[in-house]
């Protein structure tokens, strides 16, 4: 329990956050005991994960009318200008051998370095930690996932591989901010009305990495949102986050961004903005003291760029 607890109020949230990291440990627990890749819907609602609607990316939420922390806010120009000196994954693979999975490895360099382009432009934004994920346990606290297995899948009616692993993670530099982000390389791609098992799996590290340390207390919502490469072919975006009042775990996912091609898809470059997107959306505890939320929205509304970019006046 936090140790700056000082109120009746304080108390009350401590112990509500602990009663939702019970309860991550549990599911966690739970989710263990699958031996599959992808999780149907009667394995959702086993593990206590709520499906929410889906999250729209292509439209910068304006038809999105589900609860969103995570707001693109990069010019689809300034992307493409950030990915326009690196070569393109599928322009080097011809006459290479590698397995699917190394495909994913390499395409991820891709993304790597948009994003050290974008974040040069705002420093004040993102922490990059694009390191392995023992060293990024050592210094942040965050201990992510990693699975290499192979076992027999009686849905599938065949033996499978499990593979993923993290290649980054991302803490925003305002230390005030609960919102977290991780991108991971998935073996798998996910059939339609599914989820993969990684998706659940990387939720709640980074749910119980948020209610461990114990430093947003005063925030009923800890948001999380995990990119995923499915192989080199596909990619998915999945924000999650517990809800205050049933302390299930709540996904919105995004369609299924296609990045096959001789060339950088436009889903590429899409990924490449929800990537770079600013923490957003109402997470903390009302406060009597303070100025209504409303009265205060106005002057900074979700979509706004945190500073603006050299060039894009």
């Amino acid at each position: 329990m936090p140790a700056d607890v000082q109120t009746v109020e304080d108390f009350r949230r401590a112990a509500v956050e602990q009663e939702q990291l019970r309860g991550v440990q549990q599911m966690k627990e739970d989710l263990n005991n699958f031996n599959v890749h992808v999780l149907n819907q009667e394995n959702l609602d086993s593990l206590g994960v709520v499906m929410g609607r889906p999250l729209d990316v292509d439209h910068d939420g304006s038809w999105d009318f589900g609860t969103r922390f995570f707001q693109p806010w990069v010019p689809e120009a300034v992307v493409a200008n950030a990915a326009s000196n690196f070569t393109w994954m599928d322009q080097l693979i011809k006459g290479m051998t590698p397995s699917e999975w190394e495909y994913g490895y390499n395409k991820a360099e891709f993304f790597h370095y948009c994003l050290e382009r974008l974040y040069e432009m705002d420093p004040e934004l993102w922490e990059p930690w694009k390191i392995d994920p023992q060293q990024i346990k050592l210094g942040t606290g965050l201990e992510l996932p990693l699975c290499r297995w192979r076992a027999w899948d009686p849905l599938a009616g065949e033996y499978v591989e499990r593979h993923y692993e993290s290649e980054a993670a991302y803490f925003p530099v305002d230390g005030t901010k609960p919102h977290v982000a991780c991108f991971v390389i998935d073996s798998n791609v996910v059939p339609g009305g599914q989820v993969l098992y990684s998706d659940v799996d990387y939720a709640l590290a980074l749910a119980k990495f948020r209610l461990d340390k114990g430093q947003h207390t005063a925030h009923h919502t800890k948001p999380g949102i995990t990119y995923t490469l499915e192989r080199d072919r596909f990619a998915r975006i999945t924000q999650a986050h517990l809800d205050a009042k049933s302390h299930k775990l709540v996904l919105r996912q995004s369609r299924q961004l296609d990045l096959r091609g001789p060339e950088p898809t436009p889903d590429a470059y899409l990924l490449v903005r929800w990537m770079a997107s600013r923490p957003a959306g109402d997470t903390e505890d009302a406060d009597e003291t303070e100025p209504a939320k409303d009265a205060t929205a106005a002057a900074d509304p979700p979509g706004t760029a945190p500073k603006l970019l050299p060039g894009c006046a």
